[in-house]
């Protein structure tokens, strides 16, 4: 088995030294946004080859769709989406992943407490990273609810942490995670709805772990990429993104990613 933390630290190290794929905002019109920056174009660079590749989207405001969709949604994926939505999104929380000799931590937020135990680290910044971050959202959801899964203490939060932050290149993440728990059901791209946790991978092996927000259509109507929420430096840490899907190096390999809906115990398919 490789170490909790290799495929985990090799997605995001990718991530941001070779490939920081980001949503540049150009309006040319007003924007209808009220609470979030209107989203036009997604830039995919990658600078070890000197490229760049700009891929055009329907406009798309993330929090406003977010609060516009959230009723409808099934009630865990409502209380993903609050609970993204009240973290803050102005650098408070700002991108770190610790390398040799530096801060050790969880990529969490603040030091999260579940059912009795410290079940990942924060560091002193507050700064965080993408699989720490979104364990922390299921955390939280899970707290807000009152529930001790029944196979918490069996599975246990260190073996938990180790399925949500890749064993290995192109592992599932959060689907392996709380399939073990019996709270997650895997779905397929087609039928994502904002809320769920999602292990993005590229063809470049990369990775990223997000939240799935919905899908970046070109103005054809097409899908070409996807609008989540994480950490990353393209947005000084918590914040939306988007990146494009394709074929080759830094662009989304849809057929290796991973999706699972957050479902109750007694849910488990």
């Amino acid at each position: 088995m490789k170490n909790l933390f290799t495929s985990c630290a090799f997605s995001i190290f990718i991530l941001v030294t070779l490939v920081p794929v980001k949503a540049r905002t150009e309006v040319t019109t007003p924007s209808l946004c009220s609470r979030s920056t209107e989203t036009t174009l997604i830039e995919t660079l990658d600078k070890r080859r000197g490229r760049s590749w700009v891929t055009p989207i329907q406009p798309f405001c993330p929090e406003d769709y977010l609060e516009a969709t959230s009723a409808s949604l099934p009630r865990l994926n409502q209380l993903v989406v609050a609970c993204l939505l009240r973290f803050p999104r102005q650098g408070q929380h700002r991108y770190l992943w610790p390398r040799r000799n530096e801060v050790v931590y969880d990529g969490a937020t603040t030091h999260v407490v579940f059912a009795g135990k410290t079940v990942l680290r924060g560091e002193p910044q507050g700064r965080c990273y993408c699989c720490g971050l979104t364990l922390e959202v299921f955390y939280r959801v899970l707290d807000s609810l009152g529930i001790v899964p029944e196979r918490f203490h069996q599975v246990g939060p260190s073996r938990l942490k180790e399925l949500w932050f890749c064993r290995d290149i192109f592992s599932p993440g959060p689907s392996e995670a709380l399939e073990a728990l019996g709270m997650g059901q895997r779905v397929s791209p087609e039928a994502a709805l904002p809320g769920d946790f999602v292990q993005l991978w590229r063809h470049n092996r990369s990775g990223h772990s997000v939240i799935f927000v919905a899908w970046a259509l070109n103005p054809q109507g097409e899908r070409v990429g996807i609008h989540y929420w994480s950490t990353q430096e393209a947005t000084n840490g918590i914040g939306f993104a988007a990146e494009a899907l394709g074929s080759e190096g830094p662009f989304v390999w849809l057929d290796k990613c991973g999706f699972v809906r957050l479902l109750p115990p007694e849910r488990q398919p």
